[in-house]
């Protein structure tokens, strides 16, 4: 007993020593414990080696993240009245005034026009317009049948593929190039769904062959986004339509939550309506920017403000990377299709909103 408190002892002093040695070196460090399963509380010595290192500054841990200075996201919207299609006039306004509410300046304008207007220069003086308001424009054209792009006994886009439409396609590229300034291009929106029944086959050459024709008259100027609807059991799979990525500028995405507006829906969470479609759409053209050409959300069967909150606070910022424009769909479409889309339905709504595009990853011009 005397004996092993002389060696305890020894060993302590010995610790001291390696201990000291060890702050002056930096190369060795001593450390000792008591064997708390051994009843004589014998000294355990365990040591190892390690490398001198210069002093490393301090590490700052970071608060929750909101934003990247790598990254931001375009803010757009369609708002209802700011295209009047029955008498072809642009009403600016209208978006100025939501901008107002909202206390933010949009990136990008969008608005949709009849397919045969899109080789009309009328067009030109409205998207200056948008310009000098300080917009991006976006347009969203649907192709149909008209005198200038006659079926001739074939489907539709197998008629533009082929080439009935092409004196169309040349005046469309005229018109954009003497635009001259960025436009972005949403041709044939929502492609994938169901109920337009299209050859895939047909799409895509459809599209290539209006790229093609609209580079040629030097429009270069015109980015082209492929913005399918998200996917469902039914849909059309993405990579039947998709042209390539030598003819896709933008990947686009259009979702909505229709709360229970409808027979068929009920309250869905951005991720839920999302995650399975942006996932694959990021697969199939991972290099390409990914803009949500359309969404927005009910206030019927769920909290519209959380829904925001959600959406622009976390969603976009912390779990969907690739997103790099967001447009919103501004309209009440009560008397259509049952449901009301505007983000000033109510107070909460409006204040959720703003709130949430404060956030500095959204910004206002490109």
């Amino acid at each position: 007993m005397i004996l092993e408190i002389f060696l305890a002892r020894k060993t302590l002093a010995l610790l001291t020593i390696l201990f000291s040695t060890a702050l002056i070196s930096g190369s060795f460090v001593a450390f000792y414990k008591l064997n708390p399963q051994n009843n004589h509380n014998k000294v355990v010595l365990s040591a190892k080696t390690f490398q001198k290192s210069s002093p490393t500054p301090t590490k700052v841990i970071p608060s929750p993240v909101t934003t990247s200075p790598s990254r931001v996201v375009m803010l757009g919207m369609w708002n209802q009245g700011f295209w009047d299609e029955k008498t072809r006039t642009l009403h600016p306004e209208n978006l100025l005034t939501v901008e107002q509410k909202v206390g933010k300046h949009m990136a990008i304008a969008h608005y949709y026009l009849g397919w045969e207007l899109l080789g009309n220069q009328s067009i030109i003086p409205q998207l200056q317009e948008i310009v000098r308001n300080g917009w991006r424009p976006m347009v969203s054209a649907n192709p149909y049948f008209f005198d200038s792009c006659p079926a001739n006994g074939s489907t539709l886009y197998k008629a533009i593929a082929n080439g009935n439409c092409d004196a169309f396609l040349h005046s469309v590229g005229r018109t954009l190039k003497q635009f001259g300034m960025p436009i972005f291009l949403r041709f044939a929106w929502e492609m994938n769904i169901d109920s337009i029944s299209c050859n895939s086959s047909d799409f895509t050459l459809a599209w290539k062959h209006f790229r093609d024709i609209v580079n040629s008259e030097g429009a270069t100027n015109v980015l082209w986004v492929w913005s399918p609807n998200t996917m469902t059991n039914t849909s059309v799979p993405y990579a039947d339509l998709y042209p390539g990525n030598a003819y896709v500028d933008w990947t686009g995405l259009d979702g909505y939550n229709w709360g229970t507006t409808q027979p068929w829906s009920h309250w869905q969470s951005f991720s839920e309506i999302f995650s399975q479609s942006y996932n694959a759409l990021i697969s199939l053209a991972p290099t390409k920017p990914l803009m949500l050409g359309e969404v927005n959300t009910t206030n019927v069967g769920g909290d519209k403000a959380l829904w925001y909150t959600d959406v622009l606070s976390m969603q976009i910022p912390l779990n969907f990377s690739h997103i790099k424009a967001i447009v919103f769909y501004n309209e009440d479409r009560t008397t259509s299709e049952n449901v009301n889309w505007l983000i000033d339905i109510n107070q909460s709504s409006l204040s959720a909103f703003s709130k949430g595009i404060k956030n500095p990853i959204y910004v206002s011009s490109f």
